[in-house]
């Protein structure tokens, strides 16, 4: 009787953590750019960080511009390819795809170099990337903060990390 009671616990435990390692599964992407002013065009520099949890690969992606424009090509890392990253095309999107599976961006993975030129400033803006397992990920592109933005936050709160510190000795 209590190997019996053991057997069915044990399958239940295990059941119990094979679909919660199953639900916890999260697929996601978050799209950064570094954006240049050119004096009168504007470069964008993109990385695409695959945020799933686990087992998905991003393939493909989509970035919306906010109006059709002149959009020049630069670079698009080795074995991805797209629309209209060669040359330069009126275009209202940009597409760009691995072209085999060993290119895809895994798991908690990120990739660089899709670059391209406008004629106007774009910032923040839309898209969409496609994950292995028919899940489409919408959301916004987001910028990279400036390093010297960075470091004038980090030593402002050790500035006043310190200050706090002093205080607390001062009254001690």
């Amino acid at each position: 009787m209590k190997n019996k009671r053991f057997f069915t616990s044990a399958i239940a435990v295990t059941v119990i953590l094979l679909t919660a390692s199953i639900a916890l599964a999260v697929p996601g992407a978050n799209f950064v750019y570094n954006e240049t002013d050119l004096g009168g065009t504007w470069q964008y520099d993109y990385t695409f960080f695959n945020t799933s949890t686990e087992g998905e690969f991003l393939y493909e992606v989509f970035l919306f511009l906010p109006q059709e424009m002149d959009v020049t090509g630069l670079s698009l890392p080795t074995g991805w390819d797209g629309n209209p990253w060669a040359g330069e095309n009126a275009t209202s999107f940009l597409n760009a795809f691995s072209t085999e599976i060993p290119y895809d961006i895994a798991a908690g993975s990120s990739l660089g170099g899709f670059s391209f030129i406008t004629g106007s400033q774009i910032g923040n803006i839309s898209y969409e990337a496609n994950l292995s397992g028919d899940n489409v990920i919408s959301g916004t592109t987001v910028v990279v903060p400036e390093p010297v933005s960075v470091i004038l936050f980090v030593a402002g709160g050790a500035v006043l990390a310190a200050g706090k510190f002093v205080r607390r000795k001062r009254t001690a």
